[in-house]
């Protein structure tokens, strides 16, 4: 499979990214299509602000969560396959302009938002800077799984 190698810096190159891969066009390296990458990732960068679904996350995934972070944020890697709950999945493939849509919204009001983050339901309560970091490093991990079509932007 021939992922991207993807680091984003700022939410508005992630936006950049997601709004130029509904403009070129893209393929799949991965399962999801843009649509449901962008719903999934929408359900994250609205996780801080709103609340996250409610969804059981194993205690031996709690346990190890420490470990975990620290290896995401040292690596800036998730690993792939890993198992969440159903609240947490996006549905069936929907239209990739309006989930790009939400997912922008949900991303600029993370990034604009000034109040205390509700708790991540695997990592607990994150300091704004670890909840950003993660976010993106979350972020590239789905997105690097959509290739750009070759040419410029439409």
């Amino acid at each position: 499979m021939a992922r991207r190698e993807l680091a984003f810096s700022t939410i508005d190159e992630m936006i950049a990214d997601v709004e130029s891969l509904l403009a070129r066009g893209y393929r799949r390296e991965g399962n999801w299509t843009l649509a449901q990458v962008c719903d999934h990732l929408a359900i994250f960068f609205r996780g801080p602000v709103e609340g996250y679904p409610s969804g059981k996350i194993p205690w031996y995934v709690r346990l190890l969560a420490p470990l975990i972070l620290r290896r995401i944020l040292k690596t800036g890697k998730l690993a792939e396959g890993v198992r969440v709950p159903e609240s947490l999945l996006p549905g069936e493939p929907g239209d990739d302009a309006e989930a790009v849509r939400n997912l922008i919204e949900a991303a600029k009001r993370y990034r604009d938002h000034q109040g205390k983050l509700h708790a991540n339901p695997v990592f607990g309560n994150l300091d704004r800077a670890t909840s950003d970091r993660l976010q993106l490093i979350h972020a590239a991990h789905h997105l690097s799984f959509l290739i750009p079509e070759e040419g410029d932007a439409a």
